[in-house]
């Protein structure tokens, strides 16, 4: 798998989000692609899954990412999308983390691999449970489960390369 630090990339760009003027700066549509070209060709069923939550993304992203649905009357649209984003975050981690298991890489890395895993589930529960309580007063558990998921995402972009550096992937 020589294209897998692709998806490490792809990872990051999904995980840091810079809007401005309602346009994501780092748009997760290139990010969304990025994961799908690192990971073509994995027979893991993980990284199949992976992938299929990459394609929801890049459709979630014209939602979440662009100014075109920021109109008050598309509110339950853009929670949806928000819901929706949050749950694809939370499979493709979950997934990327679980396939580099599935392939054998060194115990080290399990480990951390195992607990990123568990994290990205914990945070997608977490960030749709603040989302749904967004309208009422979740919107400061719903800034730190955003925190929080960005710091989960940038750990799994550090283990996807050091897994990609370590060699672990090449008989995958």
């Amino acid at each position: 798998m020589h294209r897998f630090p692709w998806a490490a990339w792809g990872l990051l760009v999904v995980v840091i989000d810079l809007p401005l003027r309602g346009w994501d700066v780092a748009p997760d549509v290139v990010g969304y692609a990025w994961v799908l070209y690192g990971l073509w060709g994995a027979a893991a069923r993980p990284f199949l899954v992976a992938r299929v939550a990459a394609v929801v993304g890049l459709a979630v992203w014209v939602v979440t990412g662009t100014p075109l649905f920021a109109a008050d009357r598309y509110v339950i649209l853009q929670y949806t999308a928000l819901t929706v984003e949050a749950v694809v975050w939370a499979v493709l981690v979950h997934q990327l983390c679980t396939g580099v298991m599935a392939v054998g890489i060194p115990e080290d890395l399990e480990r951390w691999a195992h607990r990123l895993a568990l994290a990205a589930v914990a945070l997608g529960v977490l960030l749709v449970g603040s989302l749904v309580l967004y309208a009422t007063s979740g919107l400061a558990l719903y800034g730190l489960a955003v925190v929080a998921a960005v710091v989960v995402g940038l750990l799994a972009v550090v283990l996807l390369q050091r897994v990609s550096r370590s060699g672990a992937l090449t008989a995958a």
